[in-house]
């Protein structure tokens, strides 16, 4: 059973040592220097969000305010909730990471190259399942122009990775076995939720919800237009300044949370701090989901070096802290937090940040600055 606790609002409280004026000021001065239409950022510390500012516009045209309110979709970030949601399931005895997958999805998901090593939730967890995203394909069709999309992720899943699917391919799968190669892949993450929704009889969209997000007093935040309010959402433009028309993940849980720099702190603080009310995963849970998977002497085959291990959908990077990226079109996000000091980031912007050595600099000059943020006594 899970117990949807009242979420305490005054471990958000600004402490009143903290001087933020000047790192304000600072975060201004960027915003004024930079192409970026909006943002929004937060500091995270073990007692509470000790920060959240939002600066520039989220449409520009009205030039209304980016807020730490603002609404917009945040990318693979959105995969973050689906390790919570498969340990909260696991928890339940819903199901296991270590089963095949095949034992939960309503149709069959097999590597056509390593038929008889079955593909388990850990592997899909971990991105070593031996699915790979033809990106070519999964662009044109893992979205849909508006606010709805006319095919549901599992429809998609089973077009697209079912043997008898009408967009199968081999060239989905690679030829190594699951669990002995790392690669990246959006659908891996879209099939782990199928596998959940057949587990608890509940979609992803409602169990996150109900045991995610509301638990926390998180109201602003969803995974359909439907769910957020539209007065909020903010504008998307991408790296040219044009606006982005509105568009759909299909694979919605891979990467299509509509939320808030505000309520994505409230989230990463129940993540570093699992005692404080509402938070989705006692202590234990949380350390599993974070722990690395891979073995240091026996890891799978082409790693990328800037983030040499897994947690369950949490990424280890190189610098050691823990979290994610997100990017699609008009949007760019970051959630990492420092394990050792235990002193979290979030960056939400409302564009794409682009390859060039500019949007790079600007993004990576604003990130820095939230370190001026002296640590609570908790961090310490």
């Amino acid at each position: 059973m899970f117990l949807l606790l009242a979420y305490s609002p005054a471990t958000h409280a600004q402490p009143a040592s903290l001087d933020t004026a000047a790192l304000t000021a600072a975060l201004q001065q960027h915003w004024q220097q930079s192409d970026l239409p909006g943002f929004a950022v937060a500091v995270v510390h073990p007692d509470g969000v000790v920060y959240e500012q939002g600066f520039g516009y989220a449409n520009t045209a009205r030039r209304t305010p980016y807020t730490a309110a603002t609404v917009q979709c945040v990318g693979s970030v959105s995969k973050t909730l689906l390790g919570v949601a498969l340990l909260q399931a696991m928890a339940a005895g819903k199901l296991s990471l270590d089963q095949p997958v095949n034992e939960l999805l309503p149709f069959p998901v097999h590597n056509p190259y390593s038929l008889r090593q079955p593909i388990t939730l850990r592997h899909l967890a971990t991105m070593t399942a031996g699915l790979t995203d033809d990106q070519r394909f999964y662009n044109a069709h893992a979205y849909a122009k508006g606010t709805h999309s006319p095919l549901t992720n599992e429809e998609y899943l089973r077009r697209t990775l079912s043997p008898s699917g009408k967009w199968y391919s081999r060239r989905r799968f690679l030829p190594h076995a699951p669990g002995t190669y790392y690669a990246y892949s959006n659908e891996a993450a879209a099939l782990a939720a199928v596998a959940l929704e057949q587990a608890t009889g509940q979609s992803y969209a409602l169990f996150t919800q109900q045991h995610i997000l509301l638990p926390l007093g998180i109201k602003d935040s969803g995974w359909a237009y439907t769910d957020v309010d539209s007065a909020r959402l903010a504008t998307l433009y991408d790296g040219h300044g044009r606006v982005v028309a509105p568009y759909t993940t299909i694979t919605y849980p891979d990467g299509g949370l509509l939320t808030s720099v505000h309520s994505l702190a409230r989230y990463l603080h129940s993540i570093l701090t699992p005692t404080v009310g509402g938070a989705p995963l006692s202590a234990a849970l949380r350390d599993s989901l974070l722990r690395p998977q891979f073995s240091a002497t026996r890891p799978p085959l082409h790693l990328d070096p800037a983030e040499p291990n897994q947690g369950l959908f949490w990424a280890h990077r190189r610098n050691g802290t823990i979290g994610h990226t997100g990017g699609d079109s008009g949007l760019t996000s970051f959630l990492f937090f420092d394990p050792v000091t235990r002193v979290g980031k979030i960056f939400l912007t409302n564009t794409e940040l682009q390859n060039g050595p500019r949007s790079l600099a600007q993004f990576k000059a604003i990130w820095q600055l939230l370190d001026q943020l002296p640590a609570s006594p908790n961090t310490r």
